[in-house]
């Protein structure tokens, strides 16, 4: 199954009201996440929201355990979408 890696951009800072209450209660926040397809495929998906649904796209979820859940992505979030890369060997 092909696999693409969307971005939000880098590691999220904490939200001001979690760093004012200590670092044991700020979780650490997702950045990006595992989808279904390649990315020609997740990229061409984001396009067609941006003109059609104001910009929110449903996408697979590819979960830990390698099943599947629905996710809601909004392409003016996203900064990068790769592929996953090929393992070597």
């Amino acid at each position: 199954m092909a696999t693409a890696w969307i971005s939000f951009g880098p590691d999220l800072e904490p939200l001001e009201s979690e760093a004012r209450r200590g670092a044991r209660t700020a979780p650490r926040r997702r950045d990006g996440v595992w989808v279904s397809g390649d990315a020609e495929e997740v990229v061409a998906k984001l396009v067609e929201a941006e003109s059609v649904s104001g910009g929110w796209c449903r996408l697979e979820e590819i979960l830990e355990d390698g099943g599947l859940r629905s996710v809601f992505v909004n392409a003016t979030a996203v900064r990068l979408v790769a592929d996953e890369a090929e393992s070597a060997g």
